[in-house]
């Protein structure tokens, strides 16, 4: 019952934070549409900002549409095979792509570090030009860069997730089959 609450505080915190990166960006596109076609002025910095806006919100969305089944799988093995292979085999997927995610997290924080120490272009034209701010109120394309690894990561955590469901059906003897189909919020349980 703790994981359930867990997932459940987990998910509402998720889906505002989307919610929130949504509204943003449909706020800053809408600007810069009014702005362009009533004014005959553009936002130099909209375009840059609603494209690392749709970065996060596409890496942090992933997970939900995993959860819903939403992401291209071949399952057309799996669901030929056998109850006990048809899990080893959904085990060792899953496995293999939460260790696909680990080396992207790794390698992303590694990217993040090693070019993530130069302003956001756009940032720094809004607060160092526009507001006269110090260099170090504009923050840093490290930020952009992250959102490949708390993505994957995320990612990662709810395919291991599954890997616990499948060895706990193969521990009682079920099939795949036996996991209850998809909510009406996407997410099985």
């Amino acid at each position: 019952m703790a994981f359930a609450g867990l997932r459940s505080v987990y998910q509402t915190a998720m889906k505002a934070l989307l919610v929130l990166l949504i509204a943003v960006l449909l706020t800053v596109m809408g600007l810069q549409i009014v702005m362009r076609y009533s004014f005959n002025a553009s936002l130099i910095w909209a375009e840059e900002v609603c494209r690392y806006l749709l970065i996060w919100v596409s890496l942090i969305a992933g997970v939900f549409a995993y959860e819903r089944g939403e992401l291209a799988a071949m399952t057309l093995l799996r669901d030929s095979l056998p109850r006990r292979p048809a899990l080893a085999l959904a085990i060792l997927a899953n496995l293999v792509s939460a260790l696909l995610c680990l080396m992207l997290v790794r390698y992303g924080l590694r990217f993040a570090d090693m070019v993530g120490s130069q302003p956001i272009p756009a940032f720094r034209f809004l607060f160092e030009d526009t507001f006269g701010w110090g260099p170090g109120t504009v923050p840093r394309v490290y930020w952009v860069y992250m959102a490949l690894p708390i993505g994957m990561g995320l990612l990662a955590i709810r395919l291991l997730v599954d890997v616990a469901h499948y060895a706990v059906l193969w521990a009682r003897g079920g099939s795949i089959d036996d996991l209850r189909p998809l909510a009406p919020e996407g997410l099985s349980e």
